[in-house]
């Protein structure tokens, strides 16, 4: 099992990926676009664009790393970092959104995932704090979060009155 950053190559994982959610009817939170991307190709490069603020395509984003979760060549995660916040992302989306194939669900590769991109984001990017949002009633993800150090901030509700609960992960967080 690895985690790395995604690459060119990656078309045949993200597209198995992406057909997987479609073919079982469920949407892809957290993965970045994918899923209602037209051409993974591109969306690949767009991904690899978006590391630095002088390269990315869409200058409402931010600049983000993604991050593939991969066992005997299955993606079973994706996860983007985002390396600053907007309003936007400040509000609703936070600095990481991730998804795990439902057949890998409860298996604690969220966690595993989750994990790796927080040291990341502390130790790469030094960030002394980082929010995670979800869904009110996304439990399995709200336990997530708070196994990774998560920390209840508050709930606000969107335009479309859904409700999403806001976390902080602080640096010095307890394993």
């Amino acid at each position: 099992m690895i985690i790395r950053e995604i690459q060119k190559n990656d078309i045949y994982l993200l597209s198995e990926y992406k057909s997987f959610f479609s073919n079982n009817n469920e949407t892809i939170p957290g993965a970045a676009g994918l899923e209602t991307c037209k051409d993974v190709s591109t969306w690949i490069n767009e991904k690899l664009l978006e590391k630095s603020k002088k390269t990315i395509l869409n200058k409402n984003f931010v600049p983000a790393t993604t991050f593939l979760l991969i066992d005997n060549n299955t993606l079973i995660g994706i996860i983007n970092i985002r390396h600053e916040l907007n309003d936007y992302l400040l509000n609703f989306g936070g600095h990481i959104g991730y998804s795990i194939r439902s057949d890998y669900r409860r298996r604690g590769f969220a966690k595993l995932l989750l994990n790796h991109v927080i040291n990341y984001t502390f130790n790469k990017l030094n960030l002394d704090k980082i929010l995670i949002t979800c869904d009110s009633t996304n439990i399995a993800s709200e336990k997530t979060i708070l196994s990774c150090g998560g920390v209840l901030d508050n709930i606000i509700v969107s335009n479309a009155n859904k409700l999403t609960k806001r976390f902080w992960i602080n640096k010095k967080r307890i394993n």
